[in-house]
């Protein structure tokens, strides 16, 4: 008896998958599987499952075509496979025939793009974190925002510098103040950390 095998995934910045789940349960389906995690991950378990799950006679069900693959080519790889094994593959928000080289084609085309989003969101993020580091780099990261990565790493002539002016009775505060360094790089490199402010 042919089955209805259904699939959800959310990406962790989408967090709560009811939206699908709804959806699917008012279509209706003999199994479920979801998962929360990146569409581009090669290691996504349920995936996996919901596609060895599905036999010939079988509809392989899911909310939308940027839930269903990592890539425009790994989309059109899992969908040829599927229709070779026989199985009907629906997506319950976009109104084409995978049955059809049109329907097969918008299919496509949607993967793609959902493709190029994900890069393109990649991409931005990467510009973002690079700008971040510059801005640390020169001295002036936006109001609000601390240090980026690892606690900086004092140079010899910044720890000569440092000794000097501790030396001369200023606080370890002040001085770090005057170089520019946090507290805590100070105290770090003066291995004072048990010691207490001055």
């Amino acid at each position: 008896m042919a089955r209805t095998i259904a699939y959800a995934r959310v990406s962790a910045r989408d967090q709560n998958p009811q939206l699908q789940l709804d959806a699917l349960d008012a279509r209706g389906y003999n199994a479920i599987f979801h998962e929360k995690m990146s569409g581009g991950r090669d290691d996504r378990p349920e995936f996996k499952r919901a596609l060895a799950e599905v036999a010939e006679g079988d509809t392989f069900l899911f909310w939308k075509s940027d839930r269903f693959g990592r890539s425009a080519a790994h989309v059109l790889t899992v969908v040829k496979d599927l229709r070779a094994r026989g199985v009907k593959i629906v997506s319950l928000t976009e109104s084409f025939d995978l049955e059809t080289k049109e329907g097969r084609f918008m299919f496509a085309v949607l993967a793609a793009a959902a493709e190029y989003e994900l890069e393109l969101r990649a991409e931005r993020q990467a510009e973002g974190i690079a700008a971040a580091k510059r801005r640390e780099t020169e001295g002036r990261m936006l109001p609000g925002k601390k240090r980026m990565g690892r606690p900086r790493v004092l140079g010899p002539a910044e720890r000569a510098a440092l000794r000097d002016l501790v030396a001369d009775g200023t606080s370890v505060t002040e001085a770090a103040r005057t170089l520019k360094i946090g507290r805590s790089t100070a105290y770090a490199a003066l291995s004072l950390e048990g010691n207490g402010p001055r």
